[in-house]
């Protein structure tokens, strides 16, 4: 950008008979020694502040309007202050829907591309939320529209240039587009979507994720790992329909026609239910490991199962044996259901 300057003039004749002090005057103003005065020249401004404030873009302007702007098909570079907004607002939601574990979890990635929408995944080495929100016209604040926990098996992570989907779903209330996000390996420079038209969507990627978005429910027909060059590093196989990551709650319980457990016992038969809307289908290869927790008094085991891709019915779901395995003996604990809060008798049916 062009800085406010001011000009140096020639030095006048009086200064060629003076040889010794033309030099000298010479050299404080930058012009070469010689037999005469150089031309004018232009010299920045001194200022400290070096060119007109005013003339530099305002950087967390320049990241409103992109916020706000045209979906685009490379992500908006969010700043560090917007990114605390919107993580904020997501943790926030997490501590209300989900717990104080998902709401503590670090901001491992933003997606931003425009028409104020942003996916952000929150991840440490055990769990992962994906959060969808929005900013408001000013940029100044962000709404979480939905928080939810991601399958264990769904989003491990992967080595090298390896690429793989964790989730490909679609979004009818925001005027209809498709997420996409997964995990990429450390030897990859970026994520790359390709499409029927040779259309290509670049993912944002950061901490072994990637996400994107896109206008419609046109499926895409390529997911890349790229390096540095924009060259396929790794691919992963485009899925045919919608894919889910997002797990959600069922209660369980002994299985009242088996042997009641014992003190000795580390191998028991239980019942579990999918409590998500479901259409009434069956859990089975949708049933997350469960997550078991031991005291001196009580061991509390939650399961949790992967939603089932697309629109479904909130019929009851029917329940489902599963054979639970404990690290260590049962002992004199009290057996309970995770699920709830406070955690449930799991010896017994929930009521209802």
């Amino acid at each position: 950008m062009t800085g406010r300057h001011r000009t140096l003039r020639p030095m006048r004749p009086l200064l060629r008979a003076l040889p010794l002090i033309a030099c000298l005057v010479l050299v404080l103003v930058g012009c070469d020694a010689g037999p005469g005065p150089s031309a004018p020249r232009a010299v920045p401004s001194t200022s400290a502040a070096g060119p007109d404030a005013s003339d530099r873009p305002d950087p967390s302007v320049v990241v409103v309007d992109q916020l706000g702007g045209p979906w685009r098909t490379s992500p908006v570079l969010v700043d560090n202050p917007h990114i605390a907004i919107v993580s904020d607002a997501c943790a926030a939601k997490a501590r209300e829907n989900l717990g104080e574990t998902e709401a503590n979890l670090p901001t491992a990635l933003v997606d931003a591309r425009g028409e104020h929408l942003l996916t952000v995944i929150m991840a440490d080495d055990l769990n992962a939320i994906v959060c969808l929100a929005r900013f408001d016209d000013t940029g100044t604040a962000a709404t979480a529209d939905s928080v939810d926990r991601l399958s264990i098996r769904a989003v491990a992570p992967v080595d090298k240039a390896a690429i793989t989907i964790a989730s490909v779903t679609r979004d009818e209330g925001a005027g209809g587009r498709t997420i996409a996000f997964g995990r990429v390996g450390p030897d990859a420079r970026a994520a790359k979507v390709g499409f029927g038209d040779n259309s290509v969507v670049l993912a944002s990627s950061a901490e072994g994720w990637w996400a994107t978005w896109w206008k419609g429910a046109e499926r895409a027909i390529s997911y890349a790992a790229v390096n540095n060059q924009s060259i396929v590093i790794g691919s992963a196989k485009p899925p045919l329909g919608e894919v889910e990551a997002r797990v959600g709650p069922a209660s369980w319980w002994i299985d009242p026609r088996a042997a009641a457990p014992t003190a000795t016992s580390t191998a028991l038969h239980a019942i579990v239910r999918e409590e998500s809307c479901a259409s009434g289908a069956s859990p089975e290869g949708r049933i997350e490991p469960p997550i078991i927790e031991l005291s001196d008094t009580a061991v509390v085991v939650t399961y949790r199962i992967r939603r089932k891709a697309g629109g479904q019915d909130c019929q009851s779901n029917p329940p489902f044996a599963v054979g639970l395995k404990l690290p260590e003996p049962l002992g004199k604990r009290a057996l309970l259901d995770g699920n709830e809060t406070p955690p449930r008798d799991a010896t017994k049916p929930p009521a209802g």
